[in-house]
């Protein structure tokens, strides 16, 4: 009886850490959606600026007068994108890195589910095996 209730303590233990690593996947998969949009955001958002910067340069050849208040615009543009960029490499590595980690957690996801299809046979047998216990006592 006492290897009974040790055995279903590691069952339980087992199967905490089944969920336990299935719940991260999910969790890692979540950060790497919001990730991979937010990139994506970004990246849209880099063309547009490098277009604006495009046009002002333009407006700037054209319009000799307005060469200041352009060239502020201009700088103020350049800054930004400048900041998208690197936001975007930024996000591009660790994007990179999750990706790299990537089979782990798969990896990891797959035992978890294992486990716990091992565990509910093992549970399913232990129930019988109480049941005909209680059937002769």
């Amino acid at each position: 009886m006492l290897g009974l209730e040790e055995r279903l303590k590691e069952l339980a233990n087992r199967a905490a850490k089944a969920v336990q690593d299935k719940n991260q996947l999910t969790a890692k998969e979540s950060i790497k959606r919001t990730m991979t949009r937010s990139l994506e955001s970004s990246l849209i958002r880099y063309k547009e600026v490098e277009t604006e910067v495009k046009q002002v340069d333009q407006i700037l050849a054209a319009l000799h007068e307005e060469v200041v208040e352009a060239q502020k615009n201009r700088e103020k543009m350049l800054a930004e994108r400048n900041g998208i960029y690197r936001s975007c490499k930024e996000m591009k590595m660790k994007l990179d890195a999750l990706g790299k980690e990537w089979a782990v957690y798969e990896a990891t996801a797959r035992v978890g589910e294992e486990e716990e299809k091992s565990v509910e046979a093992e549970w399913g047998r232990i129930k019988d095996f109480i049941s005909s216990i209680n059937g002769k006592i």
